[in-house]
């Protein structure tokens, strides 16, 4: 499965860039979206009190993420490096596009 991750922080942002990124980004590249995670919360919030946390229970072994950056993922460096490593351990990939 291929899973698009788009979260803000406040109901102020709007998603709309995110999600046209990554459309253009699975055009190109030819792949198609299974389903999309869209949330409006903060990324100091643990990921179990978030979208992502539900992600992260289901996503299985060849699986693949695509959010626009890294800090779509949680909002210090640590939390990051957190969720990355869960999803290393589960042979799930994430790929961002603004980060390469």
């Amino acid at each position: 499965m291929t899973y698009a991750y788009i979260r803000v922080s406040t109901d102020k942002q709007h998603t709309d860039n995110q999600i046209s990124e990554i459309k253009r980004f699975c055009k190109a590249n030819k792949l198609v979206v299974n389903e999309w995670i869209v949330e409006v919360i903060s990324g100091t919030k643990s990921p179990n009190k978030r979208k992502l946390g539900k992600l992260m229970e289901n996503v299985q072994a060849g699986d693949l993420i695509i959010c626009s950056e890294l800090s779509r993922l949680g909002r210090s460096l640590i939390m990051i490096m957190n969720v990355l490593q869960y999803f290393l351990e589960k042979s799930v990939s994430v790929w961002t596009i603004k980060d390469g």
